[in-house]
């Protein structure tokens, strides 16, 4: 199979609808796909029949998925998915649809990027049934072998652009105090004259004492001198 061309119908599929979380929604991807969805136990004896005999689990029939919903959720989403393999790739072989199923619901770069470490944790991130999960962790053990072996050691490119739409976003560097200085205030011109006044009498306290300014003072306001 060629992988490349798998992950980009998968990157494709995620891009179009809107997948941003695990376990994916799966019945919400058959909708965007523009499928309507039945369960089995709502159609009639001789569709239910029709029905079973080209799957017990799932099939897809012009534009509605039919599903078996007495399966345990984890069959029941495997299946789906399993049904849009055939679509997507466009291929009867059954084979092939497990593991367009597998990859889609738990692409092995996201194992690595969610640190699953064993099957139960695969189960427990991405809803696959313990044998499926079984499967996808040994599967998970070649492609990190395949990758460690061949130079450059990185993933598809597809692959990481896939990893890129879970990437959490980069928090915001914590506000640093400003350091720019509080902007003067201008002063109207009778301001600075009283200012500089102030300064005056104060220079003049520190040299001649406090009853020599007082003296001033008092002459200014009897006699109307400037200092």
């Amino acid at each position: 199979m060629d992988f490349e061309q798998l992950y980009e119908i998968i990157f494709r599929i995620y891009t179009d609808c809107n997948v941003t979380e695990f376990p994916i929604d799966c019945f919400e991807v058959v909708r965007r796909c523009g499928y309507r969805i039945k369960r089995y136990s709502e159609l009639t004896p001789k569709k239910k029949e029709a029905c079973m005999r080209l799957s017990p689990d799932a099939c897809i029939v012009k534009d509605t998925l039919y599903y078996q919903d007495q399966n345990i959720p984890e069959r029941t989403r495997f299946s789906v998915m399993h049904e849009l393999g055939h679509v997507f790739l466009q291929t009867p072989v059954e084979e092939t649809a497990d593991t367009f199923s597998s990859h889609i619901l738990a692409p092995r770069i996201m194992i690595h990027k969610n640190g699953c470490q064993n099957a139960e944790q695969i189960h427990e991130t991405f809803g696959l049934s313990y044998t499926a999960s079984n499967r996808a962790l040994s599967d998970y053990r070649q492609w990190f072998t395949g990758i460690s072996r061949r130079s450059p050691r990185t993933p598809l490119a597809v692959e990481q652009k896939l990893e890129s739409m879970f990437r959490p976003l980069p928090e915001e560097p914590a506000s640093r105090p400003s350091r720019r200085r509080p902007a003067k205030k201008r002063l109207t011109k009778r301001q600075r004259e009283m200012d500089e006044r102030a300064a005056f009498f104060q220079e003049q306290r520190l040299i001649y004492g406090e009853d020599y300014v007082f003296h001033m003072l008092e002459e200014q306001w009897l006699c109307g001198n400037a200092p």
